[in-house]
């Protein structure tokens, strides 16, 4: 398993941003129509709770042999039950699937997710525009599951894995009872669930290379995801792909300049302090020391900033060779970035 988003772990959170454009005037907004991929949606939330009785060795063979990969990754990782050759694996699998907690959650999946085909609609345009821009990249299995609420999205090269215990609305009880605060929980929903989706894949198919990057990389790498994730569903609401409300993305459009020049004044660009890097990149309900209003996360809607004018100050830029380009200082000084 490559990468595992938990909206309930200390992880920093990658988000999208993006700007409301006409169809005409958006270079984003392509024709996919003649694109074709074959996304496979596989309900695992379902074929783990169908049997009658208790879950036998038989079964688990059928759930490995049909899910593979993702069955390892879910009781090793995401349940944490142990490894598929054990043999009394059944047994702890059997606990999860007939706890009455779970069941209470299944209950509730099954009355929110039912239907998937709006969201497997959803999913098959953005993987068109992702096949549009990387041609020679795999569409991956997506896989639905029920967590016990604690992955949110999981992926390896083959598969893209949503937990839909994630998404059940931010007014959700269990999650007020868990003490998740309202800026974690505000897109946990049926609207949030295709953009969080589609940003675990990208986030782990265009992972930071550089270790120990300073603030400037670690912006820009988000911009680039940010931009890349606007190319793969350019319809989107802002709202819906940046986790911010209007009024959060109102302060940043507000304010866009008194950030920049926060970050130049202090000088802030280069800095490897993680405490530093974390508090403007890191997930919060505002930004200690900025004026009120501000959200969580300044340091990745500034990076788009920057990526957005960059490809506007070249138009042979690539969607593809932009994510191949790990060059943050380049991509600063090209886009002569200045609010």
């Amino acid at each position: 398993m490559k990468t595992n988003f938990s909206t309930l772990k200390p992880l920093i959170t990658l988000v999208l941003c993006t700007l409301i454009l006409s169809c005409g005037d958006n270079p984003l907004d392509v024709d996919v129509s003649d694109v074709k991929i074959d996304l496979k949606v596989n309900r695992f939330d379902q074929d783990l709770f169908q049997y009658p009785s208790n879950i036998t060795p038989e079964n688990v063979t059928e759930l490995h042999t049909k899910y593979g990969l993702f069955f390892q990754d879910f009781t090793e990782s995401v349940i944490n039950i142990g490894a598929v050759k054990n043999p009394n694996l059944n047994y702890q699998l059997n606990a999860f699937a007939t706890d009455s907690y779970i069941k209470e959650i299944k209950v509730d999946v099954d009355k929110a997710y039912a239907d998937f085909s709006p969201y497997q609609k959803e999913l098959e345009n953005a993987f068109k525009h992702y096949k549009y821009y990387f041609p020679k990249k795999n569409t991956p299995e997506v896989i639905t599951y029920i967590s016990g609420f604690n992955y949110a999205i999981t992926t390896d090269d083959s598969y893209l894995g949503i937990g839909l215990d994630m998404f059940l609305g931010s007014g959700y009880d269990a999650y007020a009872q868990l003490g998740l605060p309202q800026y974690k929980t505000a897109f946990m929903s049926e609207e949030g669930l295709v953009a969080g989706a589609m940003l675990g894949w990208v986030s782990t198919e265009f992972e930071l290379k550089e270790k120990n990057a300073d603030l400037l990389t670690e912006m820009v790498h988000q911009g680039k995801i940010i931009y890349l994730l606007d190319a793969l569903m350019p319809h989107a609401p802002n709202t819906v792909k940046m986790s911010y409300n209007e009024n959060q993305l109102n302060w940043c459009n507000n304010n866009e300049e008194q950030v920049w020049f926060y970050f130049i004044d202090n000088d802030l660009l280069y800095t490897q302090e993680t405490t530093e890097i974390i508090k403007y990149m890191g997930e919060a309900p505002f930004i200690q020391g900025f004026p009120e209003g501000s959200p969580g996360r300044i340091g990745h809607w500034l990076g788009w900033q920057i990526v957005k004018a960059y490809m506007e100050k070249n138009s042979t830029i690539s969607v593809e060779k932009l994510m191949l380009n790990d060059n943050a200082q380049q991509i600063l000084n090209e886009s002569k970035y200045k609010p």
